[in-house]
């Protein structure tokens, strides 16, 4: 008997989570990460306190898609040229439904779509369908939120 893992490490929900929504997110709004990074950086004097602009943050996923139609809602964003959330949840399980059921962090993001890269094969898998697509997105920071099991922390990256 095959078991299939109801356990992801890392999954985007591209919307911002509301903790009274948990029950709304369905796996299948939920994209797999492959990889993310990013970087937060301020200039500070001798003394450590911050000066000057903040410095540009930003923040690059990549994501495994379903379907090359489910990578259209980043291209629309970036069109858009306007702010968007994104969660990323760790540890991520789903119970009835396949509705999250708990994670053990989770991070928001708020930020523009800068850039967007694909990556895929053309060739067809040996079960006749077509391979999975990854799509690269790199979001400019406006806002970061870690959400953790004892409280939030909130670090504002940017000026609007």
């Amino acid at each position: 008997m095959t078991t299939i893992s109801n356990y992801q490490k890392v999954v985007l929900y591209p919307e911002s989570y509301q903790e009274n929504e948990l029950h709304n997110v369905e796996k299948s709004q939920c994209f797999t990460v492959q990889d993310f990074s990013y970087e937060c950086c301020r200039n500070r004097n001798d003394a450590g306190f911050p000066y000057g602009n903040t410095l540009p943050s930003t923040l690059k996923f990549t994501v495994r898609l379903q379907s090359p139609d489910s990578g259209k809602l980043f291209y629309q964003q970036m069109k858009e040229n306007a702010l968007f959330y994104y969660t990323f949840f760790f540890n991520a399980t789903y119970g009835d439904f396949n509705r999250l059921k708990s994670f053990e962090d989770a991070m928001v993001v708020k930020g523009y779509v800068v850039d967007i890269e694909e990556q895929y094969d053309c060739q067809v898998a040996a079960d006749g369908k077509p391979n999975q697509m990854l799509i690269s997105v790199t979001l400019l920071l406006g806002s970061v939120i870690y959400k953790g099991m004892e409280r939030d922390k909130y670090l504002e990256v940017t000026r609007y």
